[in-house]
């Protein structure tokens, strides 16, 4: 130590610890400075954590806002400053029922003093904005202790409408499958009924040859037609109707149907048809597209009561739209000058089973039945009416490469006469005893069964003389396909015909149907004759003309 330093100490000007004491405060130091340093990082993670329920609290879209017994705003969000600035700019320190209004807050008064006694609640409510509208709402409060005492209340709004029109569908959609379910029963039951018609009608025509009777029978068989077109209505609403895709020319097809269409309007109606010069060639279900211009036919007949004018025409049109894929389409306007339509009814036309037209001449099927079948076959159908004016409809249907494969010819084999022994299993008593008769008229004998089980044993009694199994599909204690099966164990070239009232596709999917041609019913009598003759036919035994 220097002098200087010594006579320092000495006047006391400062001291130096011992080394000891130098060592402990060095430690203490370390010590300190350690846990300042955790007390910082602490600090930075609450920062942090509390930066992150800001950003939750702010940049959610749900509306939040906490207030205390008093009912005074004591925070809210962006989403609810947002919402009330129009009237507030600055909502806190102010009170309930001075921004939601006096009305409302005595409304959800009872649902706040019960979050104060400590419960948490929720319920829905609406609320008309002036930017959005009518918006669906779930209220939820939720009490914020102080020790035992609820203090604040926390509310979170939530927009649910979006949810709720969710909802509304899946409700929606339950219940037209159940109706769907429901109609393709109806359908099923009514193809039988409509084949013991269509089956005596042409027998009448058969005998009648060109008298009175024979033309009664015709107009029978057209209602019988348009029935059975009513079914096919029901069968696509409820999604069980079975597509045959082929190249369709709809020039030819829209020219074959003006004499069908002739016969459903009323004389005071004058129908006019354009058909395109261009070919017009689409893959698509023929049947299907012939109920479509059927349907809009008869809503333009209803729609013209006091006579006018129906205008069908083809064509092409380039569509770029975000609903069907861009490119050149098929067009079939169907339009008239009649009643026309309002605009609340055309928001709802396409719906299932919605209709203005009186009860009892109206389902409601066919205009939402030709959009399914449309939106099938990847096309598109637009409408334009205006009241007092009349309607328009265009259906857009992809262009296709390929031609028609040939005309469309008269039913295999006509009425012609045949020869062989037929087992016929059918459970409906009605349609057994016609195709009998129909069957024992054209030259056959005919072996009747009323169920599977039935049908087995007679056939291991005739086995030697039967040619062909004609059967129903859904029948008691044994179905179709397994009576086919016990059958062909017998006779395995033994040809098998199917009749149902359910189309082919719905069958094959339940594992109803086997090998074998099908008729849906309602079957008409040339379409049973004539796949009859090319079942014994294929299986040599032709029958004699």
């Amino acid at each position: 130590m220097s002098g200087s330093d010594q006579q320092a100490m000495e006047y006391g000007m400062f001291s130096y610890p011992a080394r000891g004491e130098q060592r402990s405060l060095y430690q203490e130091l370390v010590l300190v400075n350690r846990t300042l340093k955790q007390k910082v990082e602490e600090l930075n993670r609450a920062q942090q954590r509390l930066m992150e329920y800001r950003k939750v609290f702010e940049c959610t879209r749900d509306l939040i806002y906490v207030f205390d017994r008093d009912y005074r705003y004591l925070m809210a969000n962006e989403a609810y400053r947002e919402c009330r600035k129009s009237r507030f700019p600055d909502l806190i320190g102010r009170t309930l029922p001075e921004v939601i209004g006096a009305e409302t807050f005595a409304r959800v008064k009872p649902h706040i003093d019960a979050c104060f006694a400590g419960n948490e609640l929720s319920y829905e409510d609406s609320h008309h904005y002036v930017d959005k509208g009518r918006r669906d709402l779930l209220v939820t409060f939720s009490p914020i202790f102080d020790g035992d005492r609820v203090e604040r209340v926390a509310c979170l709004i939530k927009d649910i409408s979006e949810r709720k029109l969710l909802e509304e569908q899946l409700r929606q959609s339950q219940k037209m499958e159940a109706i769907g379910t429901l109609a393709g029963g109806i359908a099923h039951d009514f193809n039988n009924i409509l084949t013991v018609i269509a089956g005596y009608a042409s027998l009448i025509q058969i005998n009648g040859e060109q008298n009175e009777a024979a033309a009664m029978a015709e107009e029978i068989l057209f209602s019988v037609e348009r029935a059975a077109e009513m079914t096919r209505s029901l069968l696509a609403f409820s999604r069980k109707q079975e597509v045959h895709l082929e190249t369709v020319d709809l020039n030819q097809l829209v020219a074959e149907l003006h004499k069908s269409l002739s016969r459903l309007i009323s004389e005071e109606i004058e129908l006019v048809v354009h058909i395109s010069g261009a070919e017009l060639c689409c893959v698509a279900d023929r049947g299907q597209l012939e109920q479509v211009l059927i349907n809009l036919a008869v809503n333009a007949r209803d729609a013209m009561p006091g006579g006018g004018i129906l205008d069908i025409s083809t064509g092409t049109a380039d569509l770029e739209e975000e609903e069907i894929a861009a490119g050149r389409y098929a067009v079939i306007t169907v339009s008239d000058n009649g009643t026309g339509m309002e605009k609340e009814v055309q928001e709802r036309v396409f719906e299932p089973f919605f209709t203005t037209k009186e009860v009892g001449k109206g389902t409601g099927l066919g205009l939402s039945s030709s959009y399914g079948i449309i939106k099938m076959h990847n096309g598109a159908i637009r409408m334009q009416s205006e009241p007092g004016t009349g309607t328009t409809f265009r259906i857009y249907l992809p262009l296709a490469a390929g031609r028609p494969s040939g005309e469309r010819g008269e039913s295999e084999g006509g009425l012609s006469a045949g020869s062989g022994t037929v087992l016929l299993a059918e459970d409906e008593e009605n349609v057994r005893d016609m195709t009998r008769v129909l069957l024992e008229r054209h030259g056959y004998r005919v072996i009747t069964a009323r169920n599977g089980h039935e049908a087995l044993e007679l056939y291991r009694e005739n086995q030697q003389s039967v040619q062909v199994l004609l059967s129903d599909v859904i029948m008691p204690r044994m179905n179709g396909r397994e009576l086919s099966e016990h059958v062909r164990q017998l006779a395995p070239e033994l040809p098998v015909i199917f009749m149902s009232g359910y189309p082919a596709d719905v069958m094959s999917e339940r594992g109803l149907c086997g090998g074998g041609a099908y008729l849906q019913k309602p079957v008409k009598p040339e379409e049973l004759l004539g796949t009859l003759r090319k079942a014994l036919s294929l299986a040599g035994q032709a029958p004699s003309a």
